[in-house]
C-alpha cells in the first residue's frame, strides 16, 4: 500500500523513548491500542495529554461526522508532509475498511475521490488553510459556506484542522518513526487482525455533547476558548492551555515569546494582539517586543529564549528534514524536557493561530 509520503526525506529520531507506564496507560484507555509514540514525549506531561485529548474523535465533536474529519486529517497531513501522522491516519481508516483504492483517489486526486461535494469542500478547506494560514482566512470561511456548512461545523472543521497541524509539528519536528504505521497494512497478521482492529477503534469513537464550560480562563487564547463555549472542544483545548502555561520547563515568557513569533509569521492579528498584552504584562517593553517579531533576537532576551525565538519562527513553513536537522542542532544545547516542551509550544502556537483566524477573525 505504497503511499504519497514515502519519498519524504525522514532524519532518524531526535529523541530516546521513556516510559511512563501511567500516561501509556491513560492513552490506552482513551484510544483503545497502544500509542508507540507516547514514550517519546513522556518527560512532558502535558503534551500527551494534548496529543490524546485533543483527538476530534473521542467525544469533540457534536455537527461535523467524524468520516469526514478522519479525511481532513489525512489531507492536511500529507499537505504537511509529516509522514507519521499520515500513515497513522491512513493505518486507521484503512482498519476501519476504507479501501486501498480509495484512499489512494483521495490522496491523489479529490474530484476522483467519490465523495459527497461537502466533504470534498471541507478536505480543500483543509489543505488551503495549511498552505496559506491565516491570510486567506476569510475566503476559505466563504467557500465554506457555499458549500453548505453552518457555523458550528465550520468551527469544527476548523477545529479539526487546527488540531492535525498541531500534531503534525510535534511528530515532525523530533522525526517520530513512521515506518511502523506505514508498514502496517503490508504485514500479513494485520490484515487478519484488521476486523477486530476497526472494531476497537470504532468502540472509542463518540459524539460530542452540549458541554458549559466551567470558566474561561484568563491567560492569552482565552477568547478562542470561549468561542467554543458550550462545546467539548471548549474544555480539551482550555485545559490544554492551562497546562501547557503550568508546565516548569519553559519560562511563560519564553513560551509567549514563541506564540507571538508565530501569530507575527502567520499574520494573525486577533492572536498577536492578545498575546502581545500578555507579554507587556511580563514587563518586556513595547518596544522590545516589536524588535523580537522584526529581527528575532533583542538585548532583552535571555539565553534560551534567544534559541527558540528563531526556531518558532521555523516552524510555520518548513521542509521535514530541514526542520528535524534544525532542531537535532537545538536539541544539544537544551535539556530534555525543555527541547520537548519547545517542539510542543511550537506545535500548539501554529494550530492555534490557525484556528483562531478562522473563529475569531469574522468579517
Amino acid at each position: 500500500m505504497a503511499n504519497t509520503l514515502q519519498h519524504v526525506a525522514w532524519e532518524s529520531c531526535l529523541i530516546e523513548p521513556s516510559r511512563d507506564r501511567a500516561l501509556e496507560a491513560y492513552a490506552r484507555r482513551r484510544q483503545g491500542i497502544p500509542n508507540p509514540a507516547i514514550r517519546y514525549f513522556a518527560p512532558v506531561p502535558w503534551l500527551v495529554r494534548a496529543l490524546v485529548d485533543m483527538h476530534p474523535e473521542y467525544g469533540l465533536l457534536m455537527h461535523l461526522e467524524q468520516s469526514v474529519a478522519d479525511l481532513v486529517a489525512l489531507v492536511v497531513s500529507q499537505e504537511n508532509s509529516c509522514r507519521f501522522c499520515y500513515a497513522a491516519v491512513r493505518a486507521m481508516l484503512w482498519s476501519q475498511g476504507m479501501s486501498i483504492a480509495r484512499i489512494q483517489r483521495v490522496e491523489h486526486d479529490l474530484t476522483r475521490a467519490d465523495l459527497p461535494p461537502r466533504t470534498v469542500a471541507a478536505l480543500a478547506f483543509g489543505r488551503s488553510q495549511s498552505r496559506s494560514g491565516p491570510a486567506g482566512a476569510r475566503a476559505a470561511r466563504e467557500a465554506l459556506r457555499r458549500a453548505g456548512f453552518g457555523v458550528d461545523e465550520m468551527k469544527e472543521i476548523a477545529y479539526v484542522v487546527a488540531n492535525t497541524d498541531f500534531s503534525n509539528r510535534a511528530h515532525t519536528i523530533p522525526a517520530i518513526p513512521s515506518r511502523p504505521f506505514e508498514r502496517i497494512p503490508e504485514r500479513l497478521h494485520m490484515r487478519l487482525v484488521r476486523p477486530l482492529l476497526g472494531r476497537i477503534l470504532k468502540s472509542r469513537h463518540a459524539r460530542g455533547r452540549a458541554t458549559p464550560l466551567a470558566r474561561v480562563p484568563s491567560s492569552p487564547y482565552a477568547g478562542l476558548v470561549g468561542a467554543y463555549a458550550g462545546s467539548p472542544i471548549a474544555s480539551a483545548l482550555g485545559r490544554t492551555l492551562e497546562e501547557m502555561w503550568a508546565s516548569p520547563h519553559l519560562t511563560r515568557r519564553c513560551k509567549l515569546l514563541m506564540l507571538a513569533v508565530v501569530a507575527r509569521g502567520l499574520e494573525c492579528e486577533v492572536c498577536g494582539r492578545e498575546v502581545g498584552e500578555a507579554l507587556q504584562g511580563e514587563g518586556l517593553a513595547e518596544a522590545a517586543v516589536a524588535q523580537v517579531l522584526t529581527h528575532l533576537d533583542a538585548p532583552e532576551l535571555d539565553a534560551v529564549e534567544r534559541l527558540l525565538v528563531p526556531f518558532a519562527r521555523e516552524t510555520i513553513w518548513y521542509e521535514p528534514a530541514l526542520l528535524q536537522r534544525r532542531a537535532r542542532a537545538l536539541r544539544d544545547r537544551l535539556s530534555g524536557p525543555q527541547f520537548l516542551e519547545a517542539i510542543g509550544v511550537a506545535a500548539l502556537a501554529n494550530g492555534l493561530c490557525r484556528m483562531g483566524a478562522m473563529v475569531l477573525d469574522q468579517p
